[in-house]
């Protein structure tokens, strides 16, 4: 099976530790994993099957620097909206729990339950809105 390499923007709030649980519980096929989080955060660990990673600290070019295949922000609108795009133009797939994209019309706005199909129109720009 694939694995991916897989970075987490918000890595050390509690949406974060929530998403760390449930790619355990749901045995997500998780290649490296790169915790991002603020400056403050930068050098604390998290805890994901097992293994501690260090949190490091969220730049602009942190994503040309690992090769990310999804990144996961749940950080807040502001963070979304001046790093995703440097973390979709690096190739990551941005899968974004903000309200900052939710309503830019070509981001599609994917409610797992109802719409997972959309999830196939993040070719466009890189970015899945989701309010999951």
């Amino acid at each position: 099976m694939r694995k991916f390499n897989v970075a987490v923007v918000g890595a050390t709030g509690a949406v974060g530790e929530e998403l760390f649980r449930v790619m355990e519980e749901v045995d997500f096929p998780v290649g490296e994993l790169l915790p991002l989080a603020s400056a403050k955060s930068a050098g604390s660990e998290i805890e994901f099957n097992g293994k501690n990673y260090k949190v490091k600290e969220l730049t602009e070019t942190v994503f040309d620097e690992h090769e990310i295949d999804i990144a996961f922000f749940s950080a807040g609108g502001s963070i979304s909206a001046h790093y995703v795009p440097f973390a979709a133009a690096s190739g990551a797939v941005v899968i974004d729990n903000t309200s900052h994209f939710r309503m830019q019309e070509d981001v599609p706005l994917v409610v797992p339950e109802c719409n997972p199909q959309d999830i196939e129109l993040w070719k466009e720009t890189g970015i899945i809105s989701s309010v999951a």
